[in-house]
């Protein structure tokens, strides 16, 4: 179970089956997509279908990041390139310390005015944090970041108030993507990479899901299962029968074998 740190809300995953994973290799980049992902895949506490819509940014960056630790471990690589000498750059780090380092504070510039509201003082500016919807339907918009400051606050903006609120925001309900500090292996001068960690996450996770493509066809031509009955399996143990026949061929096609 996940205690997300900005609403609070706890979460967890159901178990994910192969017609899970082809929906997720088949996913388009980009916030929406990452939505749509955990919106199959996450649970809220009760077990009912988690709103990823509903969720700050941060929120759903920490469960993407979550869930590329619970399946690939802790250890990420971004990759980049020396502004001085062009040279490639790997800049190795841990998720958990990254995410731990990126967790939202409180700010003594605002007061909760009332749930989910809150109140910044020194310009009496009623606001909430941006949600994913919010996001999503700004980024149509002629001008996104005053069509977000529109969904998000409750009374007209001056151009310092708006920069006031957000910077709060990014306080309160920071995302996870920042700057990650390195050095060139060629030159040694300092590096900083832009990194995004939900879209580096999401696209390990696109490239591990499209293994269900390899898994099906493997299991089918030595068992005989089709197509959906292999789908239907939880992923784990997709994969394990894929794994044995990989490193076991069957002499014989085992088509009796526990799945129709």
């Amino acid at each position: 179970m996940i205690r997300l740190p900005i609403s609070g809300v706890r979460a967890h995953w159901r178990p994910a089956t192969g017609t899970d994973d082809i929906a997720l290799a088949d996913s388009q980049p980009g916030l929406a997509g990452a939505r749509a992902y955990l919106a199959r895949i996450a649970l809220l506490a009760d077990g009912t279908p988690l709103d990823a819509g509903t969720l700050p940014v941060g929120d759903l960056d920490l469960l993407v990041l979550a869930r590329r630790r619970e399946l690939r471990g802790d250890t990420l690589v971004a990759e980049g390139q020396c502004e001085q000498c062009g040279s490639p750059v790997d800049v190795q780090f841990s998720l958990a310390a990254y995410a731990e380092h990126h967790r939202p504070r409180t700010s003594r510039r605002v007061t909760g005015a009332e749930p989910g509201w809150y109140l910044l003082h020194a310009h009496e500016v009623s606001f909430r944090v941006p949600v994913v919807a919010d996001v999503l339907a700004a980024a149509e918009a002629d001008d996104p970041r005053a069509a977000l400051l529109a969904r998000c606050v409750r009374q007209p903006l001056s151009a310092r108030a708006a920069r006031a609120v957000e910077q709060v925001m990014a306080i309160l309900a920071p995302t996870l993507r920042a700057e990650v500090a390195g050095s060139c292996p060629e030159c040694s001068a300092p590096v900083l990479l832009d990194v995004n960690v939900r879209e580096l996450c999401m696209s390990e996770l696109r490239f591990f899901a499209a293994s269900v493509y390899d898994d099906v066809n493997l299991i089918a031509s030595v068992y005989r299962w089709s197509q959906n009955a292999i789908l239907e399996l939880p992923s784990a143990r997709r994969r394990r029968y894929a794994d044995l026949i990989a490193g076991h061929p069957a002499e014989q096609p085992l088509s009796g074998v526990g799945v129709g």
